[in-house]
């Protein structure tokens, strides 16, 4: 799954700025890590296969649970978005397991932005949260 969110920078005050990340895994970290941007919304890119619609539909991310199965090792993870409920995995809901909620829009609307030290004013773009940026002493290294 690919999520998109809407940011807003803290420092900055610039609105409707996006990030991209590429599974439930990196959306919980960035909503952790992320500094100086406030997650105005968080929207599920599902494609056809998964939504059974035929096509791809962008969806408002309500909720993701991870499931595991207490007496199987089976797992599944369940998408709840604004149009639909979405299940990966092979674990049968009906059985018994335990659940972990890995995103909530209730925890996004109490969450509070981590905030860094100011950055120097540049009229140069810059990223916003950027969770990946090498820092200039490895990239002029590697130029090298």
């Amino acid at each position: 799954m690919v999520f998109l969110l809407t940011i807003t920078s803290t420092q900055t005050g610039m609105c409707d700025r996006a990030a991209m990340v590429s599974c439930a895994y990196e959306l919980q970290h960035y909503v952790t890590a992320a500094a100086n941007v406030e997650i105005i919304q968080v929207q599920m890119l599902c494609p056809p296969a998964i939504s059974r619609s035929g096509k791809w539909s962008l969806e408002d991310l309500d909720r993701i649970t991870c499931f595991q199965g207490v007496v199987t090792e089976e797992s599944a993870v369940v998408y709840r978005t604004s149009q639909g409920v979405y299940k990966i995995g092979d674990l049968d809901l009906r059985k018994k397991k335990t659940s972990r909620v890995w995103f909530s829009k209730k925890r996004l609307e109490n969450h509070q932005p981590r905030m860094s030290e100011p950055a120097h004013k540049s009229t140069a773009h810059q990223m916003y949260a950027p969770l990946y940026l090498k820092p200039a002493s490895v990239l002029r290294a590697n130029s090298q």
